[in-house]
């Protein structure tokens, strides 16, 4: 059960360095947008979005797993797992797509 618990903690850590390297690859663009560019422009604030959508639900989580006060059912842990690894791959791209546009 302790794994569980470990398991779903280090995949919170693991998504929030994942959104820690999106929010630098933004700035970074952000900054070096040297000219307009309405593509651009648009990814960014795509991306923005994106951000803050996933940082919400890390947040939630975050806040769940604190507050609980008996271990996560086995079906929640599960689904919490497939949730952070998809979202994490999802932040990842994303910053990859970014970066190429710098």
């Amino acid at each position: 059960m302790h794994s569980r618990k470990e398991q779903v903690d280090q995949l919170l850590i693991n998504a929030e360095q994942a959104l820690n390297f999106l929010r630098t690859v933004l700035d970074d663009l952000i900054l070096k947008q040297e000219v307009y560019n309405p593509k651009i422009q648009e990814e960014i604030i795509v991306a923005q979005i994106a951000y803050k959508k996933h940082k919400a639900v890390l947040m939630n989580i975050r806040n769940l797993l604190e507050k609980r006060q008996f271990d996560l059912p086995q079906a929640l842990s599960a689904g919490l797992s497939n949730s952070l690894r998809i979202r994490i791959k999802s932040i990842i791209e994303r910053a990859i797509e970014l970066d190429r546009l710098r």
